[in-house]
């Protein structure tokens, strides 16, 4: 279930270099086991209680209750300082700090048994099981693996909305002082590592899943962007291509289902809506009545699922489900899979229908496009690119799109090379991509001064 993917180290001949400037945390694969996520990703998934699993057991059986995760340490030291927890049914309580890793040996790989800031860890939390060598650790610590229980999807977990070490805006870093050449250099071989974990993700997901599902829920996760990626990425997997596939090339029927189970279908339509909104969300509803019984054990979606916050319209999750529903009916995904070299052409041919005449169900009648061309670009960068690497594609790097300009990117050139850097450093759609992988890995990390 955990092995690595099949990947060929060749296609990404720089991301090596930059992979020695990452500490042994990122480390995700030994013995034959493949974590396609992060430390990090572990650290919000034992920080914050909605993710946390439940029913949690220690190495010896004892059941688990966590009072208190501790407090997320951004300095160095164990990652969580003063946690809390209580152990075994006496629920006797055990107070103490708490490391989180991937694999139960990197505790002696990351040196944590000889540096003197781990004495009081009693918690050792890890993702899978393992045999712990008790001597390496401080007196009493409680060992504890959570792949076993846990049920959160990490693709959806958004770590930017937790705790993170921003560095000071006067702070300069060792990569300012480089030559323009050493500072490309650095950002494209980041963007190469960005590009080879995003393929190792899609490769692991396929051999999970299949590839037309694989696809199909990157694609669901795309077009959710940042406010509703989680979401959108539950839904797809709730409602697999194999069960949608009874209705055919009926995509108002699809559409039907996944807004019935997505809690964002209205149930009356509003005092001020015109009669084309009110027929439209009519016919929706004949058809949902219709097929729900078929689904009585999904659990839907709520609509306090979503995020609406600073939302544009044209980006409304309502719309972008009907895209998605027209490519499940037409098979796009189905066909993707043996396509030689897919790209988001095949992804334009979309019906006209309510959404490309209306913006909202309260609007008036305009023209818009159920996915722009950004959308679409995104689609092509985050899922067509990683599987055609995922295939052995090479060419999948060549005219690769430049990531348009975001927060993310802007805020790390700025923290890496201050006020007066030169934007030409960072106009390659690699370099790009490498300035959000060293913001993943060195500042929202508070690492920044390991990047040389």
């Amino acid at each position: 279930m955990y092995a690595a993917p099949p990947i060929q180290d060749a296609l990404f001949p720089r991301a090596a270099a930059y992979r020695t400037l990452i500490s042994p945390g990122e480390v995700r694969e030994t013995a034959g086991r493949y974590f396609p996520y992060t430390e990090r990703h572990l650290h919000a998934l034992w920080f914050d209680d909605s993710l946390r699993p439940q029913k949690l057991k220690t190495s010896r059986g004892e059941p688990v209750a966590v009072e208190n995760p501790g407090r997320w340490n951004l300095e160095a030291g164990p990652d969580f300082r003063g946690a809390v927890l209580l152990i075994g049914r006496e629920k006797r309580r055990v107070a103490g700090d708490a490391e989180i890793h991937i694999f139960s040996n990197d505790w002696k790989n990351h040196g944590h048994h000889t540096d003197p800031l781990y004495t009081n860890v009693r918690f050792h939390i890890t993702w899978f099981p393992g045999t712990a060598d008790e001597s390496l650790f401080p007196p009493g610590t409680v060992h504890i693996s959570v792949c076993d229980r846990c049920t959160t999807d990490l693709e959806s977990i958004d770590l930017t909305a937790y705790p993170y070490s921003e560095p000071r805006a006067s702070k300069t870093s060792a990569l300012a002082t480089r030559s323009a050449e050493m500072q490309r250099s650095c950002l494209e071989s980041a963007g190469e590592e960005r590009l080879r974990q995003k393929t190792l993700r899609l490769a692991w997901l396929m051999q999970q899943r299949g590839e037309a599902q694989a696809l199909y829920e990157e694609t669901a996760a795309a077009l959710g962007y940042k406010h509703n990626k989680g979401p959108f990425r539950r839904l797809s997997q709730r409602l697999p291509l194999e069960s949608l596939a009874q209705y055919g090339a009926d995509w108002k029927t699809v559409y039907a289902v996944l807004l019935g189970l997505s809690g964002l279908l209205p149930k009356q339509p509003g005092a001020r809506w015109p009669q084309a909104s009110k027929t439209e969300l009519r016919s929706l509803w004949d058809l949902w009545w219709r097929e729900e019984h078929k689904w009585e054990e999904v659990e839907p979606l709520t609509r306090a699922d979503w995020n609406f916050s600073g939302l544009r319209p044209l980006n409304h999750p309502v719309r972008r489900l009907c895209a998605l529903a027209q490519w499940i009916a037409d098979g796009v995904f189905q066909t993707l899979e043996k396509t030689t070299r897919p790209n988001a052409a095949g992804f334009q041919c979309l019906e006209k229908c309510f959404w490309t005449e209306h913006v909202g169900w309260t609007g008036k009648e305009k023209k818009a496009e159920l996915v722009g061309k950004d959308r679409l670009k995104a689609i092509e960068l985050n899922v067509f690119v990683p599987y055609r690497l995922a295939k052995g594609d090479e060419t999948a790097l060549e005219n690769l799109l430049v990531e348009p300009m975001n927060s993310v990117i802007r805020e790390t050139a700025y923290t890496l090379f201050g006020p007066d850097h030169s934007p030409k450093l960072y106009r390659t759609a690699l370099a790009r991509q490498g300035l959000i992988q060293i913001f993943n890995d060195f500042i929202l990390t508070g690492r920044l001064d390991e990047l040389r």
